[in-house]
């Protein structure tokens, strides 16, 4: 419980404001549906047909639970892309 705990608190502290604004109201998965993928930013699982933001790159799509995440993402990558 305590190990639990001093996760929860370090991952708040570390992840995106995109995703804090997110909703908790909702029932939590323990495993997400087998379509869904990782935002390559803060490792929340995303439902790709209603992912808030996605990029095309290097022949690769990703997707974002946040504009945010994307945005640190196109950063990451040293520039800023028009979609």
């Amino acid at each position: 419980m305590k190990f639990t705990l001093v996760v929860s608190l370090f991952a708040a502290m570390f992840i995106g404001a995109g995703c804090q604004s997110r909703s908790d109201d909702g029932p939590q998965l323990t495993e997400a549906p087998k379509n869904w993928v990782r935002d390559p930013v803060c490792g929340m699982m995303v439902d790709p047909k209603n992912a808030p933001a996605k990029l095309d790159y290097n022949g690769k799509t990703y997707y974002f639970c946040s504009r945010e995440d994307k945005e640190r993402f196109e950063k990451s990558l040293g520039h800023k892309t028009g979609g």
